[in-house]
């Protein structure tokens, strides 16, 4: 990804106040060369974009209304595999613990650390990668979704190809809902940003049925624009909005914004990030934080100036990131990342701002609890329609597949003979240890009333006392596989 020249920017000004005519014209050479260096003009965008575009303005609410600011990181995220899987099993488990390190000293106004989502190439199946994320995602941080480099597919083999990825990322407790009856339900970023064959190159898709594809596999958003300088990039900027599927290339081009209080009418919903013509400054804006754009506050007026938002529902603003948070490690996971952490909480999170860190998920759920008619408090809609992956609530260190769900009751099926450990983050039962096939959790009012394992044991379980996790068994309330030894009575 090229950055679309964006120059470090005085960002403490009104970005709803006009332009004067002499400073535009100034910089109307910058923006030029930038428009033709970059070829920033592919797809279309630009014309739609000067005719429809209204920057954001705080001076059309009322005083005492709140302003949610929605803040998402998509991240391509693609390990590289050229050092060999453990390599890359390593860069993954350290990118996490400097992640975590810098995300634990930083909250919204709902209490929660910033909310990453790495959408992972599935190009590369390395599961070592996929476990280290799954622990991440375990422990609070985020939530992993679907990335796919591809090419010359025809619409079977790419369906052959999304179900065989959703098998294995179910496999780490992905794109697999903890609910009663768990549901395949993912995000989709398009590889190269060709989703559709949009970018008319089959070498990098070669199919034009991507949408209904994505559709019936279970996609319920796409998350791959804005790609400023590709022939893919929409027409459509700043709107999130439903495409529908018209067996030719780049379907989603044109569709129906989201509306609040009216039915979604398409086959996917298209989730855009801001894009933003700085005409103080003759440059674009795409909120891509990389090495040759790397994160700073001074970019922050830019991003709230696209007014990415749900038709009828303005006082709520979505800001997604885009990012390649492997390759571009040094930026990502710098003084300067942090520094736009500390100034989106300074600047967005008092009156009349919110601020609310969300995966793809709750930001998808959140706007459709826009579109329901929802409103007030965003933070009560992060599960409005999907609930959260199997992996927030159940971590385990082998591949495992959460087969049901509910507050009265968990069952997990262990997918390698080898013994494991199975953690869960709601109830009183916080482990499980031992040579599992099957395990079965029943609750009542959250405390553990029956375990039953199918295995060979022995088990060690660990149960919260008092708000605290602690070691203690109770083998009156487990029960065994026919074929499992006794307890070990630790």
């Amino acid at each position: 990804m090229k950055w679309k020249g964006m120059d470090y920017l005085p960002w403490m000004f009104d970005p709803a106040a006009p332009v004067p005519r002499m400073q535009a014209l100034a910089r109307l050479p910058w923006l030029v060369y930038r428009l033709f260096r970059w070829c920033s003009w592919r797809g279309g965008w630009l014309a739609d974009y000067l005719r429809h575009h209204r920057p954001f303005d705080r001076r059309a609410f009322s005083p005492d209304q709140p302003i949610d600011i929605m803040v998402l990181y998509a991240d391509h995220f693609e390990p590289a595999r050229r050092f060999g899987d453990a390599a890359a099993i390593e860069s993954v488990r350290s990118w996490c613990q400097e992640y975590e390190n810098m995300a634990a000293g930083h909250h919204d106004a709902d209490g929660r650390p910033p909310q990453h989502t790495w959408f992972y190439r599935y190009d590369y199946p390395n599961s070592g990668c996929m476990q280290a994320l799954s622990d991440c995602v375990f422990r609070g941080f985020g939530e992993v979704e679907f990335h796919l480099h591809h090419g010359y597919d025809t619409h079977e083999s790419m369906l052959a190809t999304l179900r065989s990825g959703l098998d294995w990322f179910n496999r780490f407790g992905s794109m697999r809902t903890a609910e009663a009856i768990p549901q395949q339900r993912y995000a989709y970023l398009a590889g190269n940003s060709a989703l559709d064959n949009g970018a008319r190159d089959d070498s990098l898709s070669g199919c034009p049925t991507e949408l209904r594809a994505l559709r019936d596999t279970g996609c319920y958003a796409d998350f791959t624009f804005p790609s400023l300088g590709s022939r893919a990039q929409p027409r459509l900027t700043n709107c999130i909005y439903y495409a529908r599927e018209d067996g030719r290339p780049k379907s989603y081009d044109s569709g129906v914004p989201v509306e609040a209080g009216k039915p979604g009418q398409g086959d996917i919903l298209m989730f855009q990030g801001p894009v933003f013509i700085d005409w103080r400054h003759g440059c674009f804006e795409e909120a891509a934080l990389e090495n040759t754009s790397p994160p700073h506050p001074r970019r922050m007026a830019a991003w709230l100036s696209a007014n990415v938002h749900v038709h009828g529902r303005p006082e709520w603003i979505f800001l997604k990131f885009q990012t390649h948070g492997m390759q571009n490690r040094a930026s990502f996971l710098s003084p300067s990342n942090e520094a736009l952490l500390t100034a989106m909480e300074r600047e967005w999170n008092r009156p009349p701002f919110r601020l609310h860190y969300v995966t793809a998920r709750e930001a998808y759920n959140i706007v459709k609890a826009a579109q329901a008619g929802k409103s007030g408090d965003p933070n009560a809609f992060r599960d409005f329609e999907i609930p959260p992956p199997a992996n927030r609530l159940i971590c385990c260190d082998i591949p495992w597949r959460l087969l049901s769900y509910a507050p009265e009751r968990v069952q997990v099926e262990l997918l390698e003979s080898k013994s494991a450990r199975l953690e869960f983050a709601q109830g009183s039962l916080a482990a499980v240890s031992g040579l599992m096939r099957r395990v079965e959790a029943i609750y009542r009012e959250g405390q553990l009333i029956d375990l039953r394992i199918d295995g060979e044991g022995p088990y060690e379980v660990v149960e919260r006392t008092a708000g605290r996790a602690g070691l203690r068994q109770r083998p009156e309330c487990i029960s065994r596989g026919a074929d499992a030894t006794p307890l070990s009575g630790r």
